[in-house]
């Protein structure tokens, strides 16, 4: 049966985004060097397997950072950079000129992992730091392709985890560029109602 979220549900989940947003707009704007903001504007469950509809983005080629999660709360996240942005995000994590990327090679590959690596560890954290949860990510894997190719490739290990994503959009602001970006978690079931069970206990003083 999918999980269903309430209204309560939906805005702890936001709130707990917001503040790993903020935990990574503070690490990324230590290593930018220059202020970043970050803003969770929405917060939804959705079906894995219509993950790739639930983003917006048909037949372009996308940057994803991948990576698995262990602990108390188990399961796979995703992160998705659109076309558009890529290249300009490298040049701000790589301190260049806007324009200046025009290739992936090993450096640039480095930088996008890096900075999924903070931002779906900032969120995995502030989860479990407000629920008493334990969670440890694992070292983050980057494909470069064609969006519905990315999800193609994980949807058999996501299928394996559980039938339902928390989809976390997330809005990068920078003086001179807005970025937006997607990260799905994909808990597993039993995780997944970990924290819903944790987030009730919360709101009933528990």
């Amino acid at each position: 049966m999918p999980i269903k979220l309430s209204d309560y549900h939906k805005d702890a989940l936001r709130e707990m985004g917001n503040i790993g947003a903020g935990n990574a707009a503070t690490a990324l704007s230590q290593l930018l060097g220059k202020d970043v903001s970050l803003s969770v504007p929405e917060v939804v469950m959705v079906p894995a397997d219509k993950m790739v509809d639930r983003i917006g983005i048909k037949n372009q080629i996308v940057a994803a950072v991948y990576l698995k999660i262990f602990g108390d709360v188990t399961g796979r996240a995703l992160m998705i950079f659109p076309q558009d942005k890529v290249f300009l995000i490298i040049d701000l994590l790589m301190r260049r000129s806007l324009g200046t990327t025009k290739e992936f090679g090993e450096n640039e590959q480095s930088a996008l992992r890096e900075i999924g690596n903070i931002l779906i560890s900032s969120y995995m954290n502030a989860i479990a730091k407000l629920m008493g949860l334990n969670s440890v990510p694992s070292v983050p894997a980057l494909a470069v392709d064609m969006v519905e190719a990315i999800f193609q490739t994980v949807s058999a290990e996501i299928a394996e985890t559980g039938s339902e994503a928390l989809l976390i959009e997330t809005d990068m602001v920078e003086e001179t560029a807005k970025i937006q970006t997607t990260v799905f978690l994909i808990p597993d079931e039993e995780s997944m109602r970990k924290i819903l069970k944790a987030l009730d206990n919360t709101a009933s003083g528990a």
